[in-house]
Formats: structure tokens, C-alpha cells, sequence
């Protein structure tokens, strides 16, 4: 069974599959694009491969970090299936508050 997560931002409700590609535009940080695992009320938590050259041959590891939603200027998803759907993965947690 598939996990859910719902995003929303400023007047905008989306609900995708977890671990969907997302691309985020962050106020100081520019774009980035990563996966998508969960939402709270204050905050994004992002999955980011460490070395995506490894990711994308399928050993995957991966940072977990949070972005305040305060700091996004809105996101945008990308419709192809992720590598995260298909392989194994291993990684560790890391905040960015």
C-alpha cells in the first residue's frame, strides 16, 4: 500500500506519493531537488542522496533534512518514477533548523 503525503503552501493543498521528486525553491538556498517524505505543520522533510552519481546506479545514500516552510518559495514535482521506488536505501537523519 502506497504512502500519501500532503503539501501544503501559502493557498495550495497537493497530495503526492511519498518519496516523490520534488523541487523546492528555498529563499536563500536557490532550487533543490530531492524527494519528498513528509509534511508537518511548519516544516518539509526532504530525502537527499549524498552522491548522486551512486544514487542513480543504485546505492543509495541519503540524508534526511528539514526545511522550514517559511523559507520556500513554492515547489514544483517532477512526473517520472523515482529510483527510491525500485532500490534499497540506507541513510541517516540531519535537520536543518
Amino acid at each position: 500500500m502506497s504512502k500519501f503525503v500532503t503539501i501544503s503552501y501559502e493557498n495550495v493543498t497537493v497530495t503526492v506519493p511519498e518519496l516523490s521528486r520534488i523541487k523546492v525553491y528555498h529563499k536563500f538556498r536557490g532550487s533543490i531537488r530531492e524527494y519528498i517524505m513528509s509534511e508537518d505543520e511548519d516544516h518539509l522533510t526532504l530525502i537527499v542522496p549524498r552522491d548522486v552519481k551512486q544514487f542513480y546506479e543504485g546505492r543509495i545514500v541519503w540524508d534526511v533534512k528539514t526545511f522550514r516552510k517559511t523559507d520556500l518559495n513554492g515547489f514544483d514535482f517532477y512526473p517520472e518514477v523515482t529510483v527510491l521506488e525500485t532500490r534499497n536505501y540506507t541513510g541517516r537523519a540531519q535537520d536543518d533548523d
